[in-house]
């Protein structure tokens, strides 16, 4: 299940507008994936073969480690994403940590956790498709291989003389603090592991690239490394707390991740409801219906250009897709909706409307600002040195864009358009971002 997003597509828009998206190479996107789940059969493969876990009785601890696995692999309401299961990480992670898998088995070896590993995530995918729930087969490998990855460092090298880290760390050798501190670096490698191979899947589905696919990543990697190292932490309290170590951390785990959930519903409906409103003008002003979704569309591409963070090119999409709203308070609507020409007297009525509708009935810091200053000339700043917002520039050109050319993307259209805008360097638009919209549609 992805996780909710705020970022309207800016792909095949429903306006009509062009894919935007950053595709890449084609190659990768079919190896990517397949790469991963190969590597997770191979691994898991070698691992029953070196050491399988036969029919012994597992630890209780095992057993709820295990339970965890599934559970935060088969409940959406777990994860913060198909692409970050925090529960299931932190499982993962501590079972790697933990010396024994069966009663009186010692420090079992790297090979025999690995297989159990993979038993336990493969599990969860068999129960997800019995519950009639689509399988996320590359997400769950990616998250095998960083859990494998920890194994591995923590049990599977060993130096002569003194066995493993996880042999030093539970045998007495190493001072807490210094124990504690090369799991979390074991841990830290896993995670290292389970984010790139998550890049991966994600390019096989076409999801890098996408809007708001920065932030996503930045989400679940920031989530998953976080969740990784309480993994540690939970190996370390076993001797101490026994089976109560796994739920006394996964528990406050679990409560923010619901909380989370809940803040990102919220923002995705807060999303959902602007696009709602940015058709208003067109029913209800003579507005062009997906006008303000191609501008939406194009201003987030042209802030991209200019090097917006993530947060502002949010804040570009979001007020160009009420960048018109304020055509509702005309008596007489605009014809075609189109701004480019219309009146001083028109645009001081649709900067009042906008103030007015952002102040009363729009709960969003910044957006007054933003949409009252859209329609403001660039002289504005030149000659009276008033500080225009960025995002109140570039959707100023991308809107006269967009009227100039109403969605059409022919050579001579764009060429007339852009010539246009060239007019109006300096005094009407800003010279910078119409550059980098003379790039963004000349690459296009």
């Amino acid at each position: 299940m992805s996780a909710p997003s705020t970022h309207p597509s800016l792909g095949p828009s429903r306006s009509g507008g062009r894919e935007r998206r950053l595709r890449p190479p084609r190659a990768l996107t079919v190896v990517g994936p397949r790469l991963v789940l190969a590597t997770a059969a191979l691994v898991l493969g070698v691992a029953l073969l070196l050491d399988p876990p036969g029919l012994s009785f597992p630890t209780w601890f095992v057993l709820i480690a295990g339970a965890s696995i599934v559970l935060g692999e088969v409940m959406p309401s777990l994860m913060v994403s198909r692409h970050a299961a925090p529960i299931s990480t932190a499982a993962a992670v501590a079972l790697a940590m933990t010396p024994a898998v069966t009663p009186g088995d010692g420090f079992a070896s790297a090979a025999r956790v690995i297989a159990i590993l993979g038993i336990f995530f493969l599990a969860s995918q068999v129960i997800a498709w019995l519950l009639g729930r689509p399988a996320q087969l590359g997400p769950a490998a990616a998250r095998f291989l960083g859990a494998a990855a920890t194994t591995v460092a923590c049990r599977g090298i060993s130096t002569e003389g003194r066995g493993t880290l996880l042999q030093w760390a539970w045998g007495g050798d190493l001072s807490s603090p210094v124990a504690a501190t090369l799991l979390l670096l074991c841990a830290v490698l896993g995670w290292l592991v389970e984010r790139a191979s998550q890049v991966l899947v994600q390019v096989g589905s076409r999801e890098v690239g996408a809007p708001g696919a920065q932030r996503a990543l930045v989400l679940d990697s920031v989530t998953s490394g976080a969740v990784a190292a309480s993994g540690p932490l939970i190996a370390v309290s076993y001797p101490v707390l026994g089976l109560l170590a796994l739920p006394l951390y996964v528990l406050p785990v679990t409560l923010v991740l619901l909380s989370q959930r809940r803040y990102l519903a919220v923002q995705r409906a807060q999303g959902e409801a602007l696009v709602v409103l940015s058709r208003i003008p067109a029913i209800a002003a003579g507005g062009r219906p997906g006008h303000p979704q191609r501008v939406a569309d194009l201003s987030v591409e042209v802030g991209r250009r200019l090097g917006l963070t993530e947060g502002s090119l949010h804040s570009v999409e979001r007020a160009a897709l009420l960048h018109d709203i304020g055509q509702v308070g005309l008596e007489v609507p605009l014809e075609h909706g189109m701004t480019i020409d219309a009146s001083p007297q028109s645009l001081e009525t649709v900067i009042e409307s906008s103030r007015r509708i952002a102040q009363t009935a729009l709960d969003t810091p910044g957006l007054e600002e933003v949409l009252a200053a859209v329609h403001e000339p660039y002289r504005q700043q030149l000659e009276i040195g008033r500080e225009l917002p960025v995002e109140a520039r570039i959707i100023k050109v991308v809107n006269a864009y967009d009227d100039l050319t109403e969605g059409a993307h022919g050579q001579r259209v764009v060429h007339l358009a852009l010539e246009r805008l060239h007019l109006g360097l300096g005094y009407e638009y800003d010279p910078e971002v119409v550059e980098a919209l003379d790039e963004v549609v000349s690459q296009g």
